[in-house]
């Protein structure tokens, strides 16, 4: 099936075709508890996601927000304007990016990815995040070839498992993470099977005070995408992206928001709080493909409006997501100060 939709926004008349990066499941499989939760997303008896579309990531385990009061008190004294007014009390923060490549082989299939692709996917993620005070820059890309750690998650068919927190995980991040700090991006990259898009650790989820002493080893921080995210370069001869519509980079750019402390536009569904931010219309589940006009929470009264099906923090092709809304700028900036700026 193909779909064209034109988008006012940074793609434009993008036409959207069938997905190539393989069959999905109906439900991403949930993700290994992280300390004292309160809450665990569950679609319960929500739409299943249409055949051959593929949850971006594994489920979050949501605790209860640490930031609400820090987004409260910020928000408060930066008044109820836009973006302009977020960027003038946030300096500016340029993010070092790692990339960790973990690839097979150099052949079609094996991961390896080129500096061409990698650069595009930093453009990617400039682009994604202007206005929202971060941008990023490329410091460090490291290869490693191990065909174990390659395939990071299990293959087709395979019972329904945790993927966070793997033992392969563990091996690939502590032999990577080296001297970063909570300040740098980790991105690694490997192939995630046919089951899901990437994955990311919120910031609060290393914090002794947010977890109630019981936070992650710094080493697991980062972000997880299979390597057949990124955008395409003409004419690279590296390990090239098919023709998918989750190919443009923003897996990237929906992990990173979930590394800001971003939690999905559906999360809650149709009820308070959602995803914790004023400005982001509830809806009772992840939009795919590109639905224009869905409005799954009308009549509730709950942050009314169609679904967010624009937003980087839903589900839909990456030719369907365009926009962070200024509350959640606001909210990746209180994340920064409060877990990642740390002296």
């Amino acid at each position: 099936m193909n779909l064209s939709v034109s988008i006012v926004g940074r793609r434009i008349g993008v036409a959207m075709t069938a997905l190539t990066l393989g069959v999905g499941l109906a439900h991403p499989v949930a993700a290994a508890p992280a300390g004292d939760s309160t809450d665990c997303i569950d679609y319960g008896d929500l739409a299943d996601a249409p055949a051959g579309t593929i949850p971006r990531d594994d489920l979050h385990t949501v605790h209860k927000d640490p930031l609400a009061k820090a987004v409260k008190a910020a928000t408060s004294a930066r008044g109820k304007g836009g973006r302009d007014t977020t960027a003038a009390a946030f300096a500016p923060v340029t993010i070092p990016v790692r990339f960790n490549v973990v690839y097979k082989d150099v052949g079609q299939g094996g991961g390896y990815l080129s500096d061409a692709r990698i650069n595009k996917q930093i453009q990617v993620l400039n682009k994604a995040y202007a206005g929202t005070g971060f941008s990023f820059v490329l410091e460090d890309i490291e290869r490693k070839a191990q065909p174990e750690w390659f395939n990071l998650v299990s293959a087709n068919g395979a019972t329904p498992r945790y993927y966070r927190g793997s033992g392969k995980e563990v091996k690939m991040k502590q032999y990577f993470y080296g001297d970063s700090d909570s300040e740098t991006l980790n991105i690694y990259t490997a192939s995630l099977a046919q089951f899901l898009l990437g994955w990311a650790y919120y910031p609060s989820s290393f914090d002794p005070a947010a977890t109630e002493g019981n936070p992650l080893p710094q080493y697991l921080d980062g972000v997880v995408l299979d390597y057949r995210t990124l955008p395409g370069v003409k004419g690279d001869t590296g390990d090239t992206t098919r023709d998918s519509v989750y190919g443009e980079g923003d897996t990237a750019t929906h992990e990173v928001g979930h590394w800001l402390e971003l939690y999905h536009t559906f999360q809650g569904g149709c009820t308070e709080p959602g995803d914790y931010v004023d400005d982001t219309a509830a809806e009772a589940s992840p939009a795919f493909q590109c639905p224009i006009g869905r409005d799954t929470c009308t009549d509730t009264g709950v942050d009314p409006g169609v679904d967010p099906i624009h937003n980087f923090m839903d589900y839909t092709y990456d030719a369907c997501m365009y926009e962070f809304t200024p509350g959640q700028a606001t909210r990746m900036q209180t994340a920064w100060t409060s877990y990642r700026d740390i002296p």
